[in-house]
């Protein structure tokens, strides 16, 4: 049976929810309907905002479990997330708010029951055309878990989001620089102060993420000892003790052996930089405060690349491929994922190494010397 669903008065400047309570007589088994008013809240919210309001004190005063017309956005706000939104790390709570933004654009206004698998199928397969794999099979997930959880609270019988399939999504370019891009893109560094060519060696072979780069004070680098310690990150703007997981304390993977060459260059910016104190940035603004990683790849990395003479994207995540992808050979996979500090190997495998066709061949060299030329 379908609740009543009430209405809206504006009076002295507030939202005035109204509906109907009917109560039972013992004696007489009469039934007895009792208006009831009761104030929302200022006028100055939204009429979206404060019937939704209306509608949970209907569904809490008169004992209901569940309104098979409340809408997808409503549900989103105050059933599912809930229950999900408290076990979001900090650096994913805002990702995954924008990808809710994204579903109640297109299906906030839709009632639960009439929500549509095959509309559902549709907008996915629109969206993919566009935005990138990972939103889509994010969003994909998040309908899913959605529709799932109104059935688990019996707003709905079935799940229509339950057969949702990931649709064809655009070709993922994963670039990476060669040998040569690597030594055009060190020597473009030259006009620049030497904290470019430092920052450079450094990622280029320790494979940092930026986070953890532009985070590094000068008391994390030991230059007698070759290794640095990473004790913080930048992420989204903000400071945060280092952690490599969700779990307070994980600090595995913080320690870092760093090459020679790489001692070199920050030997030699430390001796010019202005800010070299123990706890000054390492890779600084001119005023000393750490770079914001969308700043720093606006203002250094893409310059940088157009004065290098390459086409392609240079960005932290392209460095780190580079690392990976030119590392293959020279160690075990085990090495490339400590070095990427993934907690599974084939992260590295599945995302990150690229095949290079000089070492495909080579490989394939040795394989007919080894089956065939023995």
């Amino acid at each position: 049976m379908k609740i009543q669903e009430g209405y809206l008065t504006v009076e002295s400047g507030a939202w005035l929810g109204h509906f109907s309570r009917w109560t039972v007589k013992a004696n007489t088994g009469q039934k007895t309907r009792r208006q009831i008013a009761f104030k929302i809240g200022p006028a100055s919210m939204t009429k979206t905002a404060a019937r939704e309001k209306l509608r949970e004190r209907i569904v809490s005063d008169l004992g209901l479990t569940a309104d098979n017309r409340v809408t997808l956005g409503w549900f989103i706000e105050f059933r599912w997330k809930p229950t999900r939104e408290s076990t979001w790390r900090d650096s994913t709570k805002q990702t995954n708010e924008e990808l809710l933004k994204i579903i109640t654009g297109r299906f906030g206004a839709t009632a639960l029951e009439d929500m549509d698998a095959v509309e559902m199928q549709q907008w996915l397969a629109a969206l993919a055309k566009d935005r990138s794999g990972s939103a889509v099979k994010h969003l994909r997930i998040f309908l899913m878990s959605i529709m799932r959880e109104a059935v688990d609270q019996h707003y709905l019988h079935s799940n229509p989001a339950r057969q949702l399939r990931v649709p064809k999504l655009k070709a993922v370019i994963r670039p990476w620089l060669t040998i040569s891009e690597i030594k055009a893109l060190m020597k473009a560094t030259v006009p620049w102060q030497p904290m470019e060519n430092a920052l450079l060696s450094l990622i280029l072979t320790t494979a940092m993420r930026p986070s953890e780069l532009l985070a590094l004070r000068w008391h994390c680098l030991e230059f007698k000892r070759a290794r640095l310690t990473i004790e913080e990150t930048v992420y989204r703007g903000k400071l945060r003790g280092y952690t490599k997981t969700s779990e307070e304390g994980d600090t595995e993977g913080r320690t870092l052996h760093v090459p020679g060459s790489a001692l070199v260059a920050l030997a030699k910016w430390q001796e010019l930089s202005n800010h070299c104190k123990d706890d000054d940035f390492i890779f600084c603004t001119e005023s000393g405060t750490y770079w914001w990683k969308e700043n720093y790849q606006r203002r250094v990395l893409t310059p940088l690349a157009k004065a290098a003479g390459i086409s392609k994207t240079v960005n932290f995540q392209c460095l780190r491929r580079t690392v990976a992808t030119h590392a293959q050979g020279m160690g075990s996979p085990k090495d490339i994922q400590t070095i990427l500090r993934h907690k599974k190997a084939e992260t590295a495998q599945q995302h990150y190494i690229q095949v290079i066709d000089e070492s495909v061949k080579a490989t394939t060299e040795k394989l007919a010397g080894k089956l065939l030329d023995s």
